[in-house]
């Protein structure tokens, strides 16, 4: 049956790797590379990220991993976004325990030893502009502010009143109008251009101080 050793020389330079290629590379049977897999994930040698796909504990890993980097493997083509992206750059004050992505897959979410991720289908021809960014030393692949405004406008439903801008406290000057306002029009979305009047008068009663 495959040793732990095998297992760290063929995959340790690797931030994830997947039960195919474990059982191409080891030449054990099927069953063998489950059990042995299996036994490794009890005794905490390795994660498993969701079925089929695992990374190195963290006594063992020679490749940095963090959570929002992880985010963007898990489940392709697919980056943070919305809630997540807006906590990162300040525009929303509360910091979510959720890493939230867009995809153009369906729908889907895994919860690991690394956190909770949620991807949210977003059309093809509103999936994007994203930008990578180093965070905790890792390349990510992640909305610019008002890409990450723009897909939580989109992806909730109901309209975007005032009231609703006030509860979650967003930060206007974290987000650049101009941008937001092109990216609204291009979508060509009724909704969001409705949303993007109301944020402009949240924005300017936020300059002037009537809203705290």
């Amino acid at each position: 049956m495959m040793k732990f050793e095998t297992l760290l020389a063929l995959f340790g330079d690797q931030v994830i790797f997947d039960f195919t290629s474990v059982l191409v590379l080891c030449g054990e049977s099927r069953e063998s590379t489950r059990v042995a897999l299996h036994r490794m994930k009890k005794a905490g040698k390795i994660i498993e990220l969701k079925r089929g796909l695992y990374a190195f504990a963290a006594p063992y890993r020679r490749v940095p991993l963090n959570a929002a980097a992880l985010a963007n493997l898990l489940y392709a083509p697919s980056y943070l976004s919305e809630r997540w992206a807006l906590s990162w750059y300040g525009v929303i004050p509360e910091k979510t325990a959720i890493y939230t992505s867009v995809t153009t897959r369906p729908t889907r979410s895994f919860e690991n030893a690394m956190g909770v991720f949620q991807y949210r289908t977003i059309q093809t021809t509103l999936f994007g502009p994203y930008r990578t960014d180093t965070i905790m030393g890792q390349q990510v692949s992640i909305a610019p502010p008002e890409k990450a405004l723009f897909d939580l406008w989109y992806l909730e439903h109901g309209e975007w009143t005032q009231a609703r801008m006030e509860a979650y406290r967003f930060e206007p000057r974290a987000v650049d109008t101009a941008a937001l306002r092109a990216l609204i029009a291009a979508s060509d979305l009724p909704r969001l251009a409705r949303a993007m009047r109301v944020w402009e008068d949240y924005a300017r009663e936020a300059a002037q101080g009537v809203i705290i």
